[in-house]
């Protein structure tokens, strides 16, 4: 008989990025996305996700630049940023 697959603990259904609500602050957050948070709230306008990149000193490649608009996304669904229709970034 094959062996049974065995589930962790805890593992399933936890959101790495929690939705945003009362008394929720960036320090429930992830480090990356703390700074991520940090940077767009800093910005005089709505940022590209390639600003925000180039901020975290990454380079302006799309290889790059896809996983920090992933990253910025994800804030954005759960009601801790703005996405305008333009697909830049603002703070709620």
């Amino acid at each position: 008989m094959p062996p049974r697959a065995v589930g962790t603990p805890g593992a399933v259904g936890q959101l790495l990025i929690p939705h945003h609500g009362p008394g929720a602050g960036t320090d429930d957050l992830p480090a990356d996305y703390q700074k991520i948070m940090e940077i767009v709230a800093g910005g005089d306008s709505p940022l590209q996700a390639k600003d925000v990149a180039r901020e975290l000193g990454l380079d302006a490649a799309p290889a790059k630049v896809e996983p920090v608009r992933g990253k910025l996304r994800k804030p954005a669904e759960r009601g801790w940023i703005t996405r305008t229709p333009a697909g830049r970034y603002l703070p709620r």
